[in-house]
């Protein structure tokens, strides 16, 4: 399924999860200090599916749109979401701000010329900017590592 179809609405238990889930371009609200009632309310006005370790809360009437996710380990947490939900996890990775959680727009490398340091800018062509945060993103080194983690993460997913 792609990621425009699934949003979810994560715990405070579930903050790495939840950029996890980010980062394969899927909607996921997460704000460490919400109350219960305020993440069900959330979840019920925004169609949301609710991601908790919580199992007391799956129960609740109310949170009947939800997963308990059973493992403390973020790689596990992953692979138990992309196999309950069948996610796509190839079509819209990168594409979403892993801080304000917006889909990122693309800009012309000559506009954040200087916002990024020389050397990123010379070897890189493609630029990316969160319209909220402005924070800039590119296909940096960092990308290899989350590829190599993902793989491995979906490797084990049977």
């Amino acid at each position: 399924m792609t990621s425009g179809h699934l949003k979810f609405i994560a715990d405070a238990m579930l903050g790495r999860l939840a950029k996890w889930l980010r980062l394969l371009g899927y909607d996921v609200v997460y704000e460490s200090s919400i109350s219960d009632d305020d993440l069900i309310a959330m979840a019920l006005k925004e169609h949301r599916i609710i991601l908790t370790m919580d199992r007391k809360l799956t129960e609740r009437k109310s949170a009947r749109n939800s997963l308990c996710i059973k493992s403390d380990d973020y790689k596990e947490q992953l692979r138990e979401v992309i196999r309950q939900y069948s996610i796509d996890y190839k079509s819209d990775i990168f594409t979403r701000c892993l801080s304000c959680n917006v889909r990122l727009d693309c800009v012309e490398k000559k506009k954040i010329k200087d916002r990024i340091q020389p050397y990123v800018y010379s070897t890189q062509d493609k630029f990316y900017v969160c319209p909220q945060c402005n924070q800039i993103y590119w296909a940096g080194t960092h990308r290899v590592k989350i590829l190599e983690i993902l793989d491995e993460i979906l490797k084990n997913r049977n």
